[in-house]
């Protein structure tokens, strides 16, 4: 495809606009994205958090740049059917200026190469007109909850084990709607310490995994089956290994269970939500009601 004034390969190693290029994000760019988290305040986000990314798919993870300087990123992650957008963030000086509306339709034009024909999001209420300009519509809010649980063991509930990862992997597939287990297994692998199951009678019921942020865990996933009578019990064990770090975690409006169980927690704060948004047919990416807390709210 040629556009007047741009330029472009398959995979979009090079793109440019005006003053913009948008290439594949590198492992040596780590560092300008962990400076662009840190600015806008985002906890969740560490190195590890990007590394999933470029191991997940490199050819989805891009950076802008002017004359040279980083200026902007963004991640995309196509799964089957659809894909996830996310950690958008273009410069405080480089704003204004139509850049983030660039990075998000050269995101949207790969996963659709990719064949995802529904791409979702979570985003900030502030970037809401900008999204809606792209033809992308809200589904439901997106919740965030920072806080603390008491901490209390369940004998139910014990550490993953490696062999957990495939029956883990098609419980969330069932119910998140697309095959996430290379990210499962990242987790997994990476902090399998934050990772716990909720067996009964020796089958899963439930699991929960965690990573290390900026003084807080996220939390994410947590699945709860329809067999697991206490789906506190995850996220108290959880707290059982964290010391005095706060958990944090997204959680979609429409489980209503999980809200009411969230904000039945007066340990619990609820943060500035984001707004889950689609372009194209809402196909239920996440929504199930099984899962008490999002995976992550870059890749759903």
């Amino acid at each position: 495809v040629f556009v007047p004034g741009c330029s472009l390969d398959r995979y979009g190693n090079r793109f440019v606009i005006g003053i913009m290029t948008i290439r594949q994000m590198q492992p040596h760019d780590l560092n300008f994205c962990l400076e662009c988290v840190k600015r806008e305040g985002w906890l969740s986000e560490t190195r590890a958090t990007f590394e999933c990314f470029l191991n997940h798919d490199p050819l989805g993870c891009f950076v802008a740049e002017d004359a040279g300087r980083s200026i902007g990123m963004i991640v995309a992650t196509p799964y089957d059917s659809a894909g996830f957008l996310g950690e958008l963030i273009v410069v405080p000086d480089m704003r204004g200026r139509g850049l983030g509306k660039r990075l998000m339709e050269h995101a949207i034009k790969y996963l659709h190469e990719q064949g995802c024909g529904s791409v979702y999001l979570d985003g900030d209420t502030l970037a809401v007109p900008l999204y809606e300009r792209l033809g992308f519509k809200t589904v439901c809010r997106s919740l965030r909850f920072v806080g603390r649980v008491e901490p209390q063991e369940s004998r139910s509930v014990r550490a993953m084990r490696t062999e957990d990862l495939d029956l883990v992997a098609s419980l969330d597939r069932a119910a998140f709607g697309e095959d996430r287990s290379a990210l499962l297994r990242f987790r997994f692998d990476r902090f399998p310490e934050l990772c716990l199951v909720t067996a009964t009678n020796d089958a899963v019921a439930g699991y929960i995994m965690g990573q290390p942020g900026h003084g807080v865990v996220t939390v994410g996933p947590w699945y709860v089956s329809e067999y697991l009578r206490e789906p506190l019990d995850l996220l108290s064990a959880m707290a059982c290994l964290i010391g005095d770090l706060r958990l944090r975690l997204g959680v979609l409006e429409s489980n209503e269970s999980a809200v009411g169980l969230m904000r039945s927690l007066a340990t619990f704060e609820e943060t500035e939500p984001s707004w889950r948004m689609v372009h194209g047919p809402d196909s239920g990416l996440g929504a199930s009601y099984q899962l008490y807390a999002i995976g992550s709210p870059a890749k759903g």
